[in-house]
């Protein structure tokens, strides 16, 4: 029975096949300007016309039986709608033709370039952001980074109502505040089985870190921000021992981690900006200087033809300055 079935599946995909690659054909007269026989045409619109060897080299590798019968089927019928659309834009579009080129050809100049532009940015940028570099520009543009919602560091641990060691907690909690380390109250957990949350190594939202905690949906708990040491809440079967170690307010300058991937972006950004600038303005220097270009704008041709004061050290300065170090723009910080 299965061997039936497998001989009906090839007789079926052959005569698809077969379908599919003459069917058309036998109804054309002659080759095509190519020179082959009426056997290998599998489609013909108006002059255009598709060979069994153009179907061929479309198809990707690996389709067998019933698979590569159907693409052949959809290549076909696509083929020729592509045909049948061109031609009718020739007819409906006449008017435009001009337009649509212009257009072609402006899309054709700009993929070319930007394929030039990317070939020096590939083989001149350099990838490697230090710390310094973003320090400085986090220093130098400490304005864009304005907060515009609370931003916390702190720890919450859940304990049931029956546990008993609170003193204890507490003291891990404040020593916290102190090393910025969990360590101490990580082996309390696990010890006493309790829940940690721990938001020291990573700043969150206020949000995020009130979720953690048995709030109301009614109230914005801003007043907790102002609080020091170790707080709590509690619920009929938990206790919630939490403290707050550093503040980022709304509308202050975010905390350098918080936007240290936006910075790297941007300095990558800045940096295949002054590549691609570099080479361009290294094009237009050297057409004008070799005569291949004339502009009788005499202050546009001069600023093509402008060359940079290499000897000029201002730039180097100012870049070693950028880099020294500096205190870090200041984030308030609970006692």
């Amino acid at each position: 029975m299965y061997l039936c079935k497998l001989i009906m599946r090839k007789v079926v995909y052959i005569l698809v096949w077969v379908f599919a690659l003459t069917a058309l054909g036998c109804s054309t007269e002659g080759g095509d300007s190519r020179g082959d026989s009426v056997d290998n045409v599998v489609a013909r619109v108006d002059k255009h016309v598709l060979m069994r060897e153009d179907v061929a080299r479309a198809m990707p590798a690996g389709l067998v039986g019933v698979d590569s019968a159907t693409f052949v089927r959809m290549y076909v019928d696509n083929w020729v709608l592509s045909r049948l659309k061109m031609r009718r834009a020739e007819e409906v579009l006449s008017s435009y033709e001009k337009d649509i080129e212009r257009l072609v050809e402006d899309y054709r100049e700009s993929l070319i370039m930007r394929q030039l532009d990317q070939y020096y940015i590939d083989n001149a940028i350099d990838v490697e952001i230090t710390d310094k570099q973003l320090s400085a520009y986090y220093r130098a543009n400490s304005a864009s980074f304005k907060l515009d919602h609370n931003m916390v560091r702190g720890v919450i641990v859940k304990a049931p109502r029956t546990f008993r060691n609170t003193s204890t907690l507490s003291t891990a909690l404040k020593g916290v505040q102190k090393s910025g380390s969990t360590e101490e109250v990580a082996a309390l957990v696990e010890k006493h089985k309790l829940q940690l949350t721990d938001h020291i190594p990573r700043w969150v939202s206020y949000s995020d870190f009130l979720s953690n905690l048995p709030t109301e949906r009614s109230r914005s708990y801003v007043d907790l921000l102002d609080k020091s040491g170790v707080q709590q809440m509690t619920t009929d079967d938990a206790l919630f021992y939490f403290i707050i170690v550093d503040v980022a307010r709304k509308g202050s300058v975010a905390p350098l981690e918080c936007v240290e991937g936006d910075i790297r972006r941007r300095l990558y950004a800045e940096r295949r900006s002054e590549i691609v600038g570099g080479y361009e303005a290294d094009l237009k220097r050297e057409a004008v200087e070799a005569g291949r270009v004339m502009v009788k704008d005499t202050v546009l041709l001069n600023a093509m033809s402008y060359r940079p004061d290499t000897t000029n050290t201002d730039a180097v300065v100012r870049e070693a300055t950028e880099h020294i170090d500096e205190p870090e723009v200041a984030v308030e910080i609970q006692e």
